[in-house]
């Protein structure tokens, strides 16, 4: 510049001149004093890990911004307070969190300025953090971003989404996001950062070192940050309900910005605003610091810092719901009963489902493959190896799989508790109170499900071990035993548990490929049922097998380790000392007691009334204790501590509480080396005493398994022998109500000789028991050739019986609607009874019914819902049966299209509906249809089902009539042999099927003149049917007018 020049400059100028030089000075002082980051400082580091690596429930990574020393950028300046490591501040917050930061070289200028982008340093991050999650590649994350590491971690997000396969686990586990102070939108115009900005220019002038690609990023309408937040949000948004919770703080002071290089004299500003500090839809929060001091806390009991940590504890609570809404891991543990445990509609088991359901390598698929060759699937294990569990699962998804399909469950310890089963059967069947009153519950039941043939249902029968338990005692019964009660239509299910092989091979006829062995758990399931959770951490898996390995993998065991590791708070490392250690471990052998034990003990230090009313409850020979035998202090207090550590699980509908077999063996073991056996059995009887009234009808009822189980108590005691005494005596007359006089008889006989037995008789007492016993005793003699019950039952004619069910039907409208799915269902049941019992004055009526069920279901589902075929084919059906051909014809059509859309071209469903409709072909005498439509079938069947599933016995058994129709008979009778001999075989002689197949094969012997195997063959099958189906059935029927027009023939030929 020249003297003219400098005449020329303006006062102004000059003082910028010197002003800008005196910044240049102060930048380049700045940047001196930046300290050189080394290697050693930067990349993953873990700050806080729990001593048991077990313990770790999540790993939560800190990430800073731009600009920033790794040394000091997360520590509070005025006390070097840390509070992601400070053991008081974040670490005490989260105690089993794994807390980490990452850090990266951030200067953007001076001597160590290094050129940064958005994708790199995200790249960094995830190739660091995968390499410290291989052992845990499911473990909840949650990240928290300072300024632009927020950037960085939504970036990293983004990445870790598109390329799992290179970073396995991460995006699959992130379950929340703190951002402090990220620019989601960018640093505005005008800040002094800004490449226009005065800080910007005063570093340019001072001719210092810059790379300013990042600068660039986080300014407002960057390209780069845009789409990294647009897409970051979009893929959030995409998961719903599974999505990471993401939680934004901005700032409410403006800071300094000249500190970053230096410069004090630049105004304050906010560098962040709440505009791009904040993302729409999540929630945030103001903090009254300025941008530098958001991710710098003072101590414990700073504001800001509770706010911060709120949002993290919030995140980690929330985090196995997450999980689980990605199918990564369980539902968390249910909480203390009566809370729900379930939402789906309710299933009558004793128990409700496991919070954490071991699969045991898909056995749910194992045991509904088996259900496509056979009715009958049997579950057999050793005692607390799970078969509840696994059979209540099931049931809930046979629920879920086939909709409007009943589960009936059945608790076949002994008869009793199986009585008491087909009592809330019947209930649910809502069968009236008139048709049981002159007859068995547990007849009526069988021959309602028996005469169901029409729908899907799944029988489970529970804890059958013992068959001498479930022996027919009384003689108001027309079998020898209760399982001959279990009805066998051909579309039911019937799932039973047992320990007993023996049992087993009974129940399947000896064909062991439907029995299913229930082994202890393997290593995946097992350390899944103690962690409660899937795990990828080595460590704490090798840990979790450790134990579960020294509780012999007993499912049962394994959840008590559990429990007690869950309540108790104690590492799997402590559990192990004790349950190896313990002083009782000598002494009982068994890894099951001593984790019993363990979890006992705790329950008695902290609640000592429920350790007691555990080993009352324990003490009875019952799966199912019904509620009211507990005081209502007892249920509000004492139960809900048992459901939570393990010991009692409730029903779904929390009308019973069940003791396992495995706890109730425990607490057996228990009071017997305690020697308390007999004062424990003498609280129960003082307890049932004075719950069991006979009078009371409803109350008797359901506390009746419980009473019989503690007549089985040998009491010392002469107060205890009385209360024996008077418990069979109101056993007796709650005996005697029902006219069930032979079993009132008996506890009178009992009742009697403890009356005289005592010390101090009571004659009174004495007497009045000697003519109740008599009058008794009496009673049963006049039922000993035949009960008047049963007398009544069968003069009932198929009028009265249709009367009845119409009655039920039109009760149930008037109480629950004429539109309840419970009323719907009844009124299909009652339309199949009319249709199965051959009543063709009621055909139209039928017709009607179906029709009504039909518009319900085309209503209530659509028109091509798979509920609305099977209404279809009902309605055909009825149709059929009608001989109105057409109209059968094309709703067979409808409904074979909708199922196939549904199920598939080979399902099951679908070949039985074509079935029907080629037997519909054989009535018409269209016998080249019916042949083609057979073949389909058949093949579809013996692909999909097996040769000998009874489905497609029953399509060899029509097609053997098939050729006979079409005069091949010598061919038809010897596929007809061979149908039967497999049916009675595999179902049994008695079952429905097998009876008609006979039928068929008379009517056969019949056509090619054997006349006396014809007439011998209907004359065994008529009366098998009559007693088995009854003499209304149409099965019945049609067999008696076979078998007459059989004789008419034969006196024809004879004249």
């Amino acid at each position: 510049m020249d003297s003219d020049q400098l005449k020329l400059a303006m006062p102004e100028e000059i003082v910028e001149k010197a002003t800008g030089d005196a910044r240049s000075e102060k930048v380049r002082a700045k940047a001196a004093k930046l300290r050189k980051i080394k290697p050693q400082d930067i990349g993953l580091k873990v700050l806080v890990q729990p001593a048991e690596a077990d313990d770790i429930e999540v790993d939560i990574v800190a990430v800073h911004g731009i600009g920033a020393n790794p040394g000091h950028t997360w520590v509070n300046r005025e006390n070097s307070v840390n509070w992601l490591s400070d053991p008081t501040m974040l670490p005490n917050a989260l105690p089993k969190a794994r807390i980490m930061t990452f850090s990266y070289e951030s200067y953007w200028f001076g001597e160590n300025a290094i050129r940064q982008s958005l994708a790199g340093v995200a790249t960094k991050l995830l190739r660091a953090f995968s390499e410290e999650r291989e052992d845990c590649l499911h473990r909840p994350i949650i990240f928290i971003g300072h300024c632009f590491g927020g950037l960085v971690i939504q970036e990293a997000y983004i990445t870790a989404t598109l390329h799992k396969e290179d970073h396995a686990g991460i995006s699959d586990s992130v379950v929340g996001m703190i951002f402090l102070g990220t620019p989601h939108h960018g640093i505005h115009g005008n800040s002094g950062l800004q490449t226009q900005g005065q800080i910007y220019e005063a570093i340019a002038a001072a001719k210092v070192q810059m790379e300013d690609n990042v600068l660039n990023t986080i300014a407002q309408d960057n390209d780069v940050l845009v789409n990294t937040v647009h897409n970051f949000t979009r893929s959030v948004t995409n998961l719903r309900n599974s999505a990471p919770k993401l939680f934004c703080f901005w700032e409410q002071k403006k800071c300094k910005i000249g500190r970053v290089a230096g410069i004090a004299d630049i105004p304050p500003e906010f560098l962040v605003t709440e505009s791009s500090g904040t993302l729409n839809g999540h929630e945030n929060e103001a903090l009254p610091l300025d941008h530098f001091a958001m991710n710098k806390f003072e101590d414990s009991k700073d504001t800001n810092y509770h706010s911060v940590r709120r949002q993290i504890q919030k995140m980690n609570k929330e985090s196995k719901a997450i999980m689980k809404g990605r199918g990564l891991e369980n539902p968390p543990i249910a909480p203390p009963w009566p809370s729900p445990r379930d939402h789906r509609p309710s299933i009558p088991a004793p128990i409700a489902r496991e919070a954490h359901f071991a699969p045991r390598g898909d056995i749910l698929g194992l045991i509904e493959s088996k259900y496509g060759e056979s009715m009958n699937v049997v579950l057999r294990g050793d005692s607390g190896n799970g078969k509840t569990h696994i059979a209540v699962e099931y049931a809930h998804k046979f629920h879920r799989e086939h909709p409007g399909a009943r589960v009936h469950w059945v608790n076949a310890g002994n008869a009793a508790q199986f009585e008491l089963s087909y009592k809330r059967i019947a209930e649910t069947l809502h069968i009236s109170k008139e048709r049981t009153r002159n007859a068995n519950i547990v007849e009526v039941v069988y021959d309602t499900l028996e005469q169901d043939v029409g729908s899907q249902w799944l029988m489970v029968l529970d804890g059958l071990d013992d068959n001498a338990k479930l022996e027919v005692t009384d003689g108001s019964y027309t079998k020898t035993s209760l399982l001959d009660f279990v009805p066998k239509p051909v579309l039911a299910r019937v799932l039973t548990t047992t320990q007993s092989k023996t049992m087993a091979m009974r129940l399947v006829k000896q064909n062991t490929k439907y029995v299913i062995d229930v082994p202890t758990l393997k290593d995946e399931d097992a350390a899944f049922l103690l962690l409660g959770e899937v795990t990828s951490d080595a460590a704490k898996k090798k840990r979790a097998l450790e134990v579960t390995k020294e509780l012999g993998s007993s499912a049962g065991t394994v959840t008590m380790a559990h429990l007690y590791h869950q309540i108790a708070q104690s590492s799997l490392k402590s559990y192990m000392e004790k349950v190896c250690l313990s002083p009782s471990s000598a002494k009982e052998r068994t890894s099951t007691m001593r984790a019993w034990r363990l979890l006992y003990n705790l329950v008695k230090e902290k609640h000592t009334e429920a350790a007691r009313l555990l080993l009352l409850i324990g003490s009875l020979d019952v799966q199912s204790i019904p509620t009211p035998f507990f005081e209502r202090l007892e249920l509000s207090e004492q139960i809900p501590i048992l459901v939570q550590y393990g010991m009692v699980e409730p029903s779904a509908d929390s009308r019973v509480l069940t003791v396992t077999d495995l706890v109730r063996r425990c607490v057996h073991t228990f009071v017997t080396e305690e020697e308390e056996s007999n004062l424990i059995e003498e609280q129960a009887l003082a307890v049932m005493c004075n719950k069991f009234k006979d009078e009371e009808y409803h109350t008797a009822d359901v506390l009746l398994p419980c009473a019989l189980s503690m007549l089985n108590f040998k009491p010392v005691s002469i107060e205890s022998k009385r209360n024996l005494a008077t418990l069979h005596s109101r056993v007796a007359g709650y005996y005697a109500n029902w006219k069930r006089h032979r079993l009132a008889a008996d506890h009178l006989e009992r009742c009697l000789f403890l009356y005289q037995e005592d010390p101090q008789k009571n004659e009174v007492l004495i007497e009045e028991t000697r003519q109740a016993l008599h009058r008794e005793r009496s009673n049963s003699e006049l039922n000993a050739n035949g009960d008047e019950r049963k007398a009544l039952v069968k003069a009932e004619t198929l009028v009265d019986r249709i009367a009845n069910r119409k009655r039920e039907l039109l009760e149930l409208e008037k109480s629950a609607g004429r539109d309840h799915p419970d009323t719907i269902r009844k009124t299909s049941d009652f339309a199949t009874f009319q249709l199965m019992n051959g009543e063709k004055r009621g055909s139209e009526e039928t017709i009607e019914l179906y029709r009504r069920v039909l518009d319900w279901c085309k209503d209530k589902y659509g028109e091509d819902n798979i509920d609305t075929a099977r209404r279809q084919y009902n309605l055909a059906i009825a149709f059929d049966d009608k001989g109105e051909y057409e109209k059968a014809a094309e709703l067979y059509r409808s409904a074979s299209g909708i199922v196939e859309q549904h199920l598939g071209p080979n399902s099951p469903e679908l070949l039985r509906i074509i079935g029907n409709l080629a037997c519909m072909h054989c009535k018409q005498g269209h016998l080249e249809e019916a042949q083609k439509a057979f073949r389909i079938v058949l093949l579809g069947q013996q692909k999909a089902l097996g040769p000998d599933h009874p489905e497609t016995l029953v399509t060899r058994q029509n097609i053997a009539m098939m050729l006979g129709d079409m005069g091949q008979v010598d061919a038809a009778v010897v596929e007809l042999e061979k149908v039967m001999s497999v049916q009675v075989r595999l179902l049994g002689y008695d079952n429905p099927a097998a009876l008609r197949t006979a039928c068929s094969l008379a009517m056969n012997y019949g056509l090619r003149g054997s006349f006396e195997d014809a007439k011998k063959l209907y004359g065994e099958t008529l009366e098998i049917q009559e007693k088995r189906l009854g003499e209304t059935h149409r099965d019945t029927t049609m067999t008696r007018l076979m078998l007459a027009e059989l004789l008419q023939q034969k006196k024809g030929t004879n004249t």
